[in-house]
């Protein structure tokens, strides 16, 4: 245990992926844990597998009343909230932007951008009676750049990354510090979704593709970036706010 002792950290999205892997690294600090997804199971049975410290619950981030519910809960379980991770999201459907449907966008909009935007609404309250603390939210590479077939996706990170600056500026005076962590391609479940919506039957083909634009010759790990989140929602990161952090193996120093 160390830099998260006694720190209430609410985490979407954990059931698995990045989520999962910054809930595991969190609690291994010491942090007490409400960890939320759209369905409960997986959630509380990671919850169940961390130990007493952790709690699972099912939240629908696209709803604004269960994000306050969420934030309700963290604090009648553990007495406070000093940290929340914005971290649940969709890629949608892969497609050309002409092709693109009023559903593609709503759905997508719904959980990258309104989902965000809601949780940090429910937090700031419960951080405001903390007398401070952090909001991370999970952006992306595609938050500072295009990419072709992905225009929902690629356009709800670049609306969240305006949103974490306007907050920053607006809540710093507060001690409320509001960040991204922006991963490029990470090896799980969304990137898979992508590679065989790009290329049905030819993913590999696909990954290839991807992995010769990035430096370091891969996709990134779960683990990796739970280490810049746990970075940025611990009192190590106490003077970054407004900031956001790409993990994309070099993928924009091109």
């Amino acid at each position: 245990m160390s830099q998260f002792n006694d720190k209430v950290i609410v985490i979407t999205g954990a059931a698995g992926g990045i989520g999962e892997a910054t809930a595991r690294l969190l609690y291994a600090q010491g942090a007490r844990l409400l960890l939320t997804d759209r369905e409960a199971d997986g959630v509380e049975a990671l919850a169940a597998a961390l130990g007493e410290r952790a709690a699972g619950m099912a939240v629908d981030v696209s709803r604004r009343e269960e994000n306050q519910a969420m934030i309700q809960a963290a604090e009648q379980r553990f007495g406070a909230v000093h940290g929340v991770f914005l971290n649940a999201g969709i890629e949608g459907r892969v497609g050309p932007l002409a092709s693109t449907t009023d559903e593609d966008w709503e759905r997508v909009f719904a959980v990258n951008l309104h989902g965000v935007r809601h949780g940090l609404q429910a937090a700031v309250p419960a951080l405001r009676r903390a007398g401070g603390g952090a909001i991370l939210i999970t952006a992306s590479v595609a938050g500072v750049r295009g990419a072709a077939g992905l225009a929902p996706y690629v356009s709800s990170k670049h609306a969240v990354m305006g949103m974490m600056r306007c907050a920053a500026v607006e809540l710093g005076s507060e001690g409320i510090r509001v960040n991204t962590v922006n991963p490029g391609p990470v090896d799980n479940r969304m990137m898979r979704s992508i590679e065989e919506q790009a290329n049905p039957g030819h993913g590999d083909d696909v990954k290839h593709d991807f992995v010769t634009r990035i430096p370091l010759g891969r996709y990134a790990t779960n683990e990796e970036i739970a280490a810049v989140a746990a970075l940025l929602l611990s009192d190590a990161g106490s003077g970054i706010t407004g900031a956001h952090y790409l993990v994309d193996g070099g993928m924009t120093a091109h």
